[in-house]
């Protein structure tokens, strides 16, 4: 017998095999319960390609950006300015700031003199308001931004909005790529429903285990392929004062 996890349907056959339970309908609600307990999982398959078309976002009259539909979470936004990035430089690179702190600044952003000088490199600020995004320094209508961020992934046996009536998600993102996350938290769930707490507690650190390690490795790939030395153009830098006497 295969124990491979391609697809919903194997996941449901694989669970009650381990279980012994003969009910589809009450393993795949345990799927589900397990399933909102994943949705801010960081994994590289949830990923967006930032220089895709679909999504670099065009702002509007106002310098906003729409969020996109399927958002979960930004990574990283930037400005190439315009279509040749090589030659039009400098690029922006926007950090993430508080929705009152974005509208607070931007009323008196436009006060200031543009800069001069400035590194290849600028740190811009964004944040949503309402349904937008928006940034600082001001961007144009017309502007282009790559967004790069981790996307919202389809929960399995949801019907599909364009497909045929009874139609369902059979695989995702989290089940090619975590499929532990998905036993673990189904078994947790399961034993859980069954009031037997020993089972569930092991099924749930289990379940923590997987997921610790999944992000941890997400983290290290983070940082680890950043700057290594001291001082960089993305760390404050501390300058020397000095008093005029």
């Amino acid at each position: 017998m295969s124990f491979q996890i391609p697809d919903a349907d194997s996941l449901v056959e694989f669970v009650k095999n381990f279980t012994g339970s003969s009910d589809d309908a009450e393993i795949k609600k345990c799927i589900y319960m397990a399933e909102l307990s994943m949705r801010n999982i960081e994994l590289p398959a949830l990923r967006s390609n930032p220089y895709d078309t679909a999504n670099i976002g065009i702002a509007n009259e106002y310098g906003q950006v729409q969020i996109p539909p399927d958002m979960n979470k930004p990574i990283l936004f930037f400005n190439q300015n315009g279509p040749t990035p090589a030659q039009s430089g400098p690029w922006i690179v926007y950090d993430r700031i508080g929705d009152r702190d974005i509208i607070t600044q931007g009323m008196i952003a436009q006060l200031y003199l543009s800069p001069v000088n400035v590194p290849a490199v600028i740190r811009g600020k964004f944040s949503e308001v309402g349904d937008y995004y928006q940034f600082l320094p001001w961007i144009g209508e017309g502007a282009q931004i790559n967004l790069y961020y981790y996307m919202a992934w389809p929960l399995l046996f949801t019907p599909v909005q364009d497909g045929e009536e009874g139609e369902t998600i059979q695989t995702n993102g989290v089940l090619q790529t975590w499929s532990e996350g998905y036993v673990y938290g189904t078994l947790r769930e399961y034993y859980i429903k069954r009031h037997n707490t020993e089972d569930a507690a092991t099924y749930s650190a289990k379940f923590e285990n997987a997921w610790n390690t999944v992000m941890d490795q997400n983290n290290l790939g983070k940082w680890s392929g950043g700057h290594t030395r001291m001082t960089s153009v993305w760390q404050p830098r501390q300058y020397r004062q000095y008093n005029i006497k």
